[in-house]
């Protein structure tokens, strides 16, 4: 009996693991997509010819405005 509540944990553990891991590669695949919209975003506004710093620093003041609040 106990060895069945040990195959019965294992199996358990495994199944949690995979989950977790499916879990992993979703938010992977989430991320990815969300990259490309706003790499779109940003090629559609004509921000494809601006340079990588310029983009950095507005992007920076943008998140500070947006994410951080500018108060």
């Amino acid at each position: 009996m106990i060895d069945k509540k040990k195959v019965a944990a294992k199996d358990k553990e495994s199944r949690l693991l995979e989950k977790i891991e499916k879990a992993k590669q979703d938010l992977v695949h989430l991320q990815e997509r969300r990259k490309k919209e706003i790499g779109a975003l940003a090629y559609k506004h004509g921000l494809a010819h601006v340079d990588t710093i310029t983009l950095d620093k507005a992007f920076s003041k943008l998140a500070k405005e947006l994410v951080h609040g500018n108060s």
